[in-house]
């Protein structure tokens, strides 16, 4: 295949060389199980290392699996219980609605869609599950970061303000992002207006687990010809966060907890900080 990348080949083939029954492997028993020329698996390790993939013990010159991998495995199995939760509110959603809809959870600095379902096609926008939109320039996005716990939230908008050209969407220390998380707090749902797609309007609404902590956002595109503003509020608004909150009581929220996230904003990060 002209598009095979070896690189990442091989680094995910020394991910998958350790096991529960050997979780710490030297270079050497490394180099003789992925059959990889030493140096080789040297640099790929350095970069699993650099990633938190990796990490190594300097005494016992044991690397061993980090953070980043096991929250991979973390995330899949997270992610396949909430869809299945999930799955027969969006499909009743999108009967009565007749509309697409999606089911996404925080991935990093991203929204990843992890169940999509389509009822009408939208004219250039592939978003499949998988796809990934940036959680501050998204409905969805920003229906989670709404309601995340204040130290995440704070590591997100570390992250988003390292990039000096997010600066004009999230705002300086993130006032302008501050500033809408506080509406979608206030309402409990929040609204992309043209934002990613010219003609496309986005509501979303989160999804709470039993333990209180937003764990997703359902959303809903609609196109802005065909939808006018008010419709969008007056019929599928209530009909979206409905099903939010049938999918949180399935996971185990109830209504009259207090949810885990912020119970105040200010969101933006100060300049002491």
């Amino acid at each position: 295949m002209s598009d095979f990348v070896n690189s990442l080949s091989r680094g995910l083939m020394i991910l998958k060389t350790f096991s529960p029954s050997q979780p710490r492997l030297c270079l050497q028993e490394l180099t003789n199980k992925t059959k990889l020329p030493k140096t080789t698996v040297l640099r790929l390790l350095k970069t699993l290392i650099a990633l938190r993939y990796i990490q190594f013990n300097v005494s016992t010159k044991q690397y061993y699996l980090g953070s980043e991998a096991m929250s991979l495995g973390f995330t899949v199995l997270w992610s396949m219980d909430l869809r299945e939760a999930a799955l027969p509110y969006l499909e009743e959603l999108s009967m009565a609605s007749q509309q697409n809809v999606g089911l996404s959870i925080l991935d990093g600095t991203d929204a990843v869609y992890i169940e999509r379902i389509k009822k009408i096609p939208l004219l250039g926008i592939d978003l499949h599950v998988g796809a990934r939109l940036k959680v501050y320039h998204s409905a969805m996005g920003r229906a989670i970061l709404a309601f995340l716990e204040e130290g995440k939230f704070k590591a997100i908008l570390d992250k988003v303000l390292a990039d000096k050209d997010t600066a004009k969407i999230v705002g300086r220390n993130g006032k302008v992002l501050s500033s809408m998380l506080q509406e979608v707090r206030k309402r409990g749902w929040a609204l992309s207006e043209h934002e990613l797609f010219p003609g496309m309007l986005a509501i979303a609404a989160p999804v709470f687990n039993e333990a209180g902590a937003v764990e997703g956002a359902i959303n809903m595109p609609l196109i802005a010809g065909v939808v006018s503003k008010e419709e969008m509020i007056q019929k599928y608004v209530p009909m979206l966060v409905d099903a939010a909150k049938k999918i949180s009581s399935a996971r185990g929220y109830q209504e009259e907890m207090t949810h885990t996230g912020w119970n105040t904003l200010p969101l933006q990060r100060t300049a002491q900080n």
